[in-house]
């Protein structure tokens, strides 16, 4: 797999973003990377919002993830939603689940939400325990049920941590019986108010990742399973044979602004590039040296940056971050330099 030619695709701009609407939220998730829990007091207002729209859409970003907390606990987010809409971007929105009304379910579809995602942490006893709220599981799988019967395209995330992993079989088989038609299995970083606690260990990883790849091949054709680990292409040969795939997306393909209008290189990754309120999205992005930084993966140390297949895969920057401080160290819960032949880490 190390031969292959490296034809990874580094765009300008990225072309997804999140903006993490707002910090209130209704629950106090064990998990939650953004420490959600009261609105700020600085959060971008509705035209601050818009003008954000507008910088994005010019920029060239094509699809906008709106989260928070909990996004629809904005007043104006209907509206701010219908700009993007205007200005051509797709834009979905990532919902805790916990209410639904059916009637805000049919504004959604009228709008043309291009996709509403809720998380579900594996079952029951796991979402509920992670998401410190009783009953919250049964709370979206009506939300799921509202939504789809208003017609709207539902998505599952679930962030797989030691509570669920051992468990992913049974739960996505649990979700294609509801007739969910995406599943992300997020990588959970410790980072906002995650703790080491939740994670399965370094040492897992790989057989979690291993078992993500069955899973997308079991399923396909029935249930899209997406992933975004890095390493997914040291384990699944399709994934390597992606002439474009180039791993960790963080400064690269994706970004994010906070609820107060700050700019990171990936919604799990809390490095400042600077604030719109003081300087256009484009300038920022352009000027961050953490994002050239992020670009050129000749910078990354240790192990990232010894291996052979770092355009393709470059580890997690989140992670790394999370663990040493450093961005561009390498990612913990990598096996390759222990196991990979000599060739491939030269």
């Amino acid at each position: 797999m190390g031969d292959l030619p490296v034809q990874a695709l580094v765009p300008e701009v990225p072309y997804h973003m999140v903006w993490l609407a707002t910090d209130a939220c209704t629950a106090r998730c064990w998990h939650c990377s953004s420490n959600s829990a009261k609105r700020s007091p600085d959060e971008l207002d509705t035209g601050e919002a818009k003008a954000l729209i507008d910088e994005l859409a010019e920029a060239g970003v094509v699809d906008l993830g709106i989260s928070g907390g909990e996004p629809l606990l904005r007043r104006d987010i209907m509206e701010v939603m219908r700009h993007a809409r205007d200005r051509g971007m797709s834009f979905g929105i990532a919902s805790n689940g916990a209410k639904l009304a059916p009637r805000r379910a049919e504004e959604l579809a009228e709008l043309g939400l291009g996709r509403l995602q809720v998380s579900l942490d594996g079952f029951a006893e796991e979402h509920d325990s992670l998401r410190r709220w009783p009953g919250l599981f049964a709370r979206v799988l009506k939300t799921i049920a509202t939504a789809r019967a208003a017609g709207l395209r539902v998505h599952v995330c679930c962030t797989i941590t030691r509570l669920s992993a051992d468990r992913l079989e049974d739960f996505t088989a649990f979700l294609a019986e509801t007739g969910i038609r995406r599943l992300n299995l997020s990588r959970f970083v410790p980072t906002g108010r995650g703790t080491a606690a939740l994670d399965p260990g370094d040492a897992a990883w790989r057989g979690i990742i291993i078992r993500c790849a069955a899973l997308k091949r079991a399923y396909a054709g029935r249930m899209e399973i997406t992933t975004h680990l890095a390493q997914e292409a040291l384990v699944d040969p399709d994934v390597m044979a992606m002439p474009v795939f180039a791993g960790c997306q963080a400064g690269r393909g994706q970004g994010c602004v906070t609820a107060n209008g700050t700019v990171l290189p990936c919604v799990l990754l809390p490095l400042a590039l600077g604030n719109i309120r003081q300087k256009g999205f484009r300038r920022i992005w352009a000027e961050s040296p953490v994002v050239r930084e992020l670009k050129d993966r000749s910078r990354l140390a240790g192990a990232c940056g010894a291996c052979g297949l770092r355009e393709r895969c470059g580890g997690c920057r989140a992670l790394a971050y999370a663990r040493s401080g450093n961005a561009l160290g390498e990612d913990p819960r990598c096996w390759t330099m222990q196991e990979r032949p000599a060739r491939l880490l030269q």
